[in-house]
Parts: C-alpha cells; structure tokens; sequence
C-alpha cells in the first residue's frame, strides 16, 4: 500500500522544466553582478599542497597563507611553508610557481596560481548543452560549456536564482601536456567563491632516449572570505 501511494505522488507531481543552458548562465551572472557590485577584491586564508610525481619520485610543498583575487592578478602572501615533511623558507613557497614554470613553461605557472573568481570565468561563456545531475546528494543542472580556451562543465542549483556549485575545465597546453583544474564553491554574502581546488597536469617528458610523465598537482583550500 505504501509503494502504491508513493507512485501515486511520483505520477502527480509536476516534472521540473529544463531551462535552456544559457538560461542558467545569465540568470547566475545576473545574480553575481548585483552582489559583486562595490567589491573591489575577495581575501581567503590558503591551505595549499603542490606536489610533483616524477621519474626521481615524489616531492610535496605545503603552504599557509592568504590571497587575494580581484581586477587584477591573483595576490598570494605565504605566512608558512614545508617541504617534504620539513619547514622551510616561505620564499619557497612564493617562487614554487617561477621554478615551476621553467621547468614546464607557462603551465607550471598556472597550476601553481589559485583558482580565479568564477565571474571572470563564466563572464564570456556560452552554454552548449544542459543535463540534470546531482552533486553531493544535491539536485543540480550540469552546463557544458565554450570558454573560448578550455572545455568546460559548470553544476547549478535548481532554482531561480542558481548557485554555483561547481566547475571543471579541461585543456591542452604546450609540450603535449593536459591540464584540469575543479573547483567547489561557497556561497558568502551572495557571491560564490573558491572552497576548495584541485588543479593536475600532466607532461611527458624526454631526457636521454628515454620517455617519461611528470605529474604536478596542486590542491588548495580556501575560508575566511572577506569582501573588500
């Protein structure tokens, strides 16, 4: 008797429309611009791993700090750094990126930056298709998406005014390496900002005849959020 009633509601309940793809994107910048109007700059304490995976094994960094994200370039202070288990100096952690990047060109650089604010991301993008979806038990809309460089994925509330919960993007970049950074989100004071990131590429590499891949992931978590 119960199944029955339960297949009963199911039968009579409404279906939720699927809106367009550029629905959702334009109703959550619209909801973004009203709430990021007169902030200048996003500040949140970093809690970040860089780790390398290569033929001489294994090295992780870790990072306390703080950073900054507005109009301009991500600003980073490092407060505290260790390096394969043992403190260091935080210019270590400071100039991860430059070694980095010279080692792997500029994508060194980009998996060692944090993750930007996702209305610079989603400002320009188009929405190619919608599919409903859940993400940590929550119903969602998944929004593929044209970002002009990456292919990307965006998870929305299902509700009018959408929260983004999360987004993937997935590239290519010089050297034959391939680059893929997921980002969780929080929402603060209207805004949804960075909790959580995880950003890996991947290289193959040549070094005396012989071929190898060199990992570097970075994985970074974010609190504290103040609006400026």
């Amino acid at each position: 008797m119960r199944i029955a009633v339960v297949l009963l509601v199911l039968a009579v309940a409404p279906a939720v429309a699927q809106p367009a793809p550029g629905a959702v994107l334009d109703a959550w910048r619209d909801g973004w611009r009203r709430a990021s109007a007169g902030v200048d700059a996003v500040e949140m304490r970093e809690e970040t791993e860089w780790t390398v995976d290569g033929p001489r094994g294994r090295s992780l960094v870790e990072a306390w700090g703080r950073v900054r994200l507005g109009s301009g370039p991500p600003e980073r202070e490092v407060d505290r750094v260790r390096v394969d288990g043992q403190d260091a100096d935080p210019e270590r952690g400071r100039g991860q990126g430059r070694r980095w990047q010279r080692a792997f060109g500029p994508a060194g650089r980009e998996v060692h930056a944090p993750p930007r604010l996702p209305g610079d991301v989603l400002r320009n993008a188009r929405g190619l298709g919608i599919a409903a979806d859940r993400l940590g038990g929550e119903p969602a809309w998944r929004v593929d998406l044209d970002t002009r460089a990456d292919r990307a994925e965006a998870w929305f509330t299902r509700s009018e005014t959408p929260r983004l919960l999360a987004m993937r993007l997935v590239g290519r970049r010089p050297r034959g390496g391939r680059i893929e950074r997921e980002v969780r989100y929080v929402r603060v004071a209207g805004l949804d900002l960075p909790a959580r990131a995880q950003t890996t590429f991947t290289a193959r590499q040549r070094r005396r005849l012989r071929e190898y891949f060199v990992t570097l992931t970075a994985v970074g978590t974010y609190s504290g959020h103040t609006l400026r």
